[in-house]
């Protein structure tokens, strides 16, 4: 084989570090591996930067920090530690903390570590703290596993001073207790107050009933023995026996309406239909000489107490028959509405009706729209009615239009709720 010839026959010198490439000058060429031990004495840089930061933050809590080992001694402490303990740190190392408890305390600081060292879970627990000046100290601590490396054998602990709390709650739950004793002692005292007024009230009505009844006698026997006399004679004993039977029927409605109030009630099934039988049955003599239709829907069967749907029931229909006597056909008529919850009765009248803007007094004592004049009454009826639904957890309401007649509800609770009277 035969070589071409060069211009310069000198033998050239071989630089060893000129036959390879320079991979440093390569495009994407990696840089040289740092030495290993330099590598090394940065990471522990790094770990003794992180332990410093660890002690720091662990002395400088501004909470009681403690390390307790497996038999709860003092490994570590911080200085609000110390100073919660009122003991120098040296003197607390090594010592047991649960000395520093009460006996029941002691007992739960135990359980606390045995659950945290076996299952290397937080776990929280209060405790009491015996203080040198003997004043109570009650602990929230806060346990957590102390891990070094793969595994732990300390446990952290933060305490957190509750006293203060406590004795605020301690305090509020006593203000509450003698709030509710005051409470009590108060109602007791109202109901005593008004029992005493129903009797007082009771007492009356019956103590005046009899002379107002003899008053009635002796104006009758008084006309009956002047006879025939001109009228201006007659006419001052009829305004008197008028008034006079007033008061007996005013009478009559109160006792009426105490007896609502001072009755025991039981809470059994009720037909209302046969309560409304029994009502359009005593309701005979008014019907006398008068064209009245009163018809119903089927009422239900609802939980109550006979005694007081029969006086609900029946003021709703003397109410009804009392504001439609103007009518040459009356009509009445029962409806019922129902929901998840009660049952709706109404009485439906086409009587006088009246304006829906003095709907609330009604149900008021000696709420009347009209004239005693032109319709007897005494104001007592509706409120009875109200205060019997409402010791049941009912309601009343009434709907109206001046001349074209109204209708009274009350809706009656399925599962009624007995209220204190």
């Amino acid at each position: 084989m035969v070589f071409p010839a060069t211009t310069d026959a000198r033998p050239r010198s071989v630089n060893p570090s000129n036959t390879m490439p320079d991979d440093q000058n390569l495009p994407g060429a990696q840089p040289p591996h740092p030495d290993p031990q330099q590598r090394v004495q940065a990471l522990e840089a790094e770990l003794q930067a992180g332990q410093q930061r660890a002690v720091t933050f662990f002395s400088e809590a501004p909470a009681p920090y403690l390390l307790l080992d497996v038999q709860g001694r003092i490994v570590d402490i911080n200085a609000v530690g110390c100073g919660l303990l009122e003991r120098t740190r040296e003197t607390l190392l090594d010592k047991r903390l649960d000395q520093f408890l009460t006996p029941p305390s002691q007992a739960t600081l135990t359980l606390l570590l045995q659950q945290v060292f076996e299952d290397s879970l937080r776990h929280q627990g209060e405790v009491q703290l015996i203080r040198p000046d003997q004043a109570p100290c009650k602990l929230r601590l806060d346990l957590a596993p102390h891990r070094v490396g793969s595994g732990f054998e300390h446990c952290l602990v933060i305490a957190t001073d509750i006293t203060a709390y406590q004795q605020a709650h301690q305090s509020l739950l006593d203000a509450n207790t003698a709030q509710e004793q005051r409470l009590q002692e108060q109602a007791l005292k109202l109901r005593l107050l008004n029992q005493e007024l129903e009797n007082t009230v009771v007492t009356f009505i019956q103590q005046l009933h009899l002379p107002v009844a003899r008053v009635i006698n002796f104006l009758s026997q008084l006309r009956a023995v002047i006879g025939e006399q001109p009228q201006q004679v007659t006419r001052p004993l009829l305004n008197t026996e008028r008034a006079t039977q007033q008061i007996i029927a005013l009478l009559a409605s109160i006792d009426r309406f105490m007896q609502m109030r001072r009755m025991r009630v039981t809470v059994r099934p009720v037909d209302l239909n046969m309560v409304l039988g029994e009502i359009l049955k005593n309701a005979q003599p008014l019907l006398l000489d008068r064209n009245v239709s009163i018809t119903s829907d089927h009422l239900p069967t609802v939980q109550g107490d006979s005694r007081a749907l029969y006086v609900v029931l029946d003021e709703y229909i003397a109410n009804a028959l009392k504001f439609t006597k103007a009518r040459e056909a009356a009509r009445i008529h029962v409806r019922v509405q129902e929901t998840d919850s009660e049952y709706r009765i109404g009485v439906e009248d086409n009587g006088v009706g009246f304006n829906m803007r003095h709907k609330d007094k009604l149900f008021q004592v000696f709420g009347r729209l009209h004239p005693s004049t032109a319709y007897e009454g005494t104001g007592i009826g509706l409120v009875t009615v109200r205060r019997t639904c409402e010791r049941f957890g009912g309601r009343v309401w009434a709907e109206g239009q001046v001349d074209q007649g109204a209708t009274f509800w009350f809706a009656w609770p399925k599962e009624p709720d007995l209220l204190e009277v």
